[in-house]
Formats: structure tokens, C-alpha cells, sequence
């Protein structure tokens, strides 16, 4: 099991370039090709004169005055063709294929429809001003995409996530997803703890879930923690700093619309504020 393709989004900014870094380094890894999108931003909302109503198509009023837009595309142009130079330099550097992309403002279905065609889709936490007058959020993409994405912290303290991995199991269906895309990762770490959390009644050690690893040539440490729902985010923050781990893998819990998401609170806490590259799968 791997990844033959890989995507990250490009937006000029300079944590981009280190999330270009790592893609690249990770196609290397899987002999993946490496695509980078560039979402062009649309014209901010300071530069509106007339209210902006979502659900409807992204359409310039006429009190824009022409020079305004011919501003914002040259800033644009200058911002895509940045964003471009260090996408190509990062690939380059890795030695691994790739090719670029630039996409028209949207409000993010051209981004999801892109990730729907990849295997993995590397993205930054938060929200994507480029994307949609108001930006939209990582968990969205990774939500509406239906595969895989590793999120990345602006600073990411490993340029080679996956050699030490948390994973966060609750014997959901999002948990198993996630475990099952994210074998690559798993079956080559030097590391991997499965932390179960167990909120109510005591749970005994799984012989079931240990053997799965297992047979995956993977040696996981399984850790039952006890812990109330609320506080099964910091658990698993806790042992991702106890394991000196680069890496969580977790199930991605809620559903989303574009601009209307609703996750559950492990999620939400973790997507807020990641402490290490996260892998999350719906």
C-alpha cells in the first residue's frame, strides 16, 4: 500500500514553501507524483461596495472600479508565479515528478473536486484565505475530498513526518478509516502508539487491534487511557509529546457543507491548535 499521488496548495506565503518541502520530500518517499495548486484569491472584501450573499457565484459588482481589478490580477499574477518558483524548486530538490496547477477564484468545489482525484492532500491548519471571500477552513477540504489529507502546523518541527505516530482509536468507523489510509505512514515508522481512549466502563487490552498492526509489519504499543470525552484530545496530546512523535493519525469526525462545518471535539481541538503533522481521513 501507497501513495502514487500527493497534493499541496500553494499560496505564496512562506510556510507554503515549507509544506512544498515536505510534499515533495514525501513523494519522494512513495515514488508519488507531486501536483501543486494554486487557488487564485478573489478580490478581498474590503474592495466591495455591495454585500457579499453566500450561495450565490462569485460575481464583481459594477462599483468596482476597473483599476482595483487590474491591481488585485497583477498581484495575483505575482503572487501565483512566487508561489510556482518554489514549488518547482522544492521538487526539484526531492527529485520526484510533479506538476502545477492554477486554479480560477471559486468557493472551494474546484480545490475539492482536485482532491477527490489524489491519493493525498497536504494542507496547512485553519482557514484558506485564498480560497472564497471569506476562506475556507483545512477541515472542510479534508471533509468534502473523501481521502486522506495531512494537515501540517505552519511551523512543522519534523521535515519527514511519519517516523514516530500517535494514533487515536476509538473503535469508530472514522478511526478504522483512518488507520487503513494511513499504512503507508504505519508500516514504515520506527514508532506507533495506538492510544485508546476509554471514557466509561474499563476496556482490556485488544488482542484484535494489536494483531491488525501486526499483521501489517507494523510493532504498535497499545495504550488504554483513562480520560472523560472532553478530555480525549489532551490525551492524545499528551502521548504525542510523551512518544517524541511527528506525527497523528486520527479520524476526521463531522461533516461539512463549505462553509458550514461541524466536527466533534477531538477533531475540532486538534485541527484548531495541531502540535505535530496531523493525518486525518473521513
Amino acid at each position: 500500500m501507497t501513495f502514487s499521488s500527493i497534493l499541496t496548495l500553494m499560496d505564496g506565503s512562506q510556510a507554503a514553501v515549507q509544506r512544498a518541502r515536505i510534499a515533495a520530500a514525501l513523494a519522494a518517499r512513495f515514488d508519488a507524483r507531486l501536483t501543486g495548486v494554486f487557488p487564485r484569491p478573489p478580490l478581498p472584501l474590503s474592495a466591495w461596495d455591495e454585500p457579499v450573499y453566500w450561495g450565490l457565484p462569485p460575481v464583481v459588482p459594477p462599483a468596482v472600479p476597473p483599476e482595483i481589478l487590474a491591481a488585485h490580477e497583477r498581484r495575483t499574477d505575482a503572487q501565483g508565479e512566487a508561489a510556482r518558483l518554489a514549488f518547482e524548486a522544492a521538487a526539484a530538490d526531492a527529485g520526484c515528478r510533479s506538476d502545477w496547477r492554477v486554479l480560477a477564484s471559486d468557493m472551494g468545489e474546484g480545490v475539492v473536486e482536485l482532491t477527490r482525484r489524489t491519493d493525498l492532500t497536504v494542507l496547512p491548519p485553519g482557514r484558506l484565505p485564498t480560497i472564497g471571500p471569506a476562506g475556507v477552513a483545512a477541515a472542510d477540504l479534508a471533509l468534502g475530498g473523501g481521502g486522506p489529507a495531512l494537515i501540517l502546523p505552519d511551523r512543522v518541527a519534523d521535515p519527514a513526518p511519519g517516523r514516530r505516530v500517535v494514533v487515536a482509536w476509538n473503535g469508530g468507523r472514522e478511526a478504522a478509516r483512518a488507520v487503513r489510509d494511513a499504512w503507508p505512514f504505519l508500516s514504515t515508522a520506527e514508532a506507533v502508539r495506538v492510544v485508546v481512549v476509554a471514557p466509561g466502563a474499563a476496556e482490556g487490552p485488544d488482542s484484535l487491534l494489536q494483531r491488525w498492526f501486526e499483521d501489517h509489519g507494523c510493532n504498535a504499543e497499545v495504550v488504554v487511557v483513562r480520560e472523560a470525552d472532553a478530555g480525549a484530545g489532551d490525551a492524545v496530546r499528551r502521548q504525542a509529546e510523551a512518544l517524541k512523535a511527528d506525527l497523528i493519525v486520527m479520524g476526521l469526525y463531522g461533516h461539512s457543507r463549505l462553509r458550514e462545518t461541524v466536527l466533534g471535539g477531538v477533531s475540532h481541538g486538534l485541527l484548531r491548535d495541531p502540535p505535530v503533522a496531523l493525518f486525518v481521513s473521513h
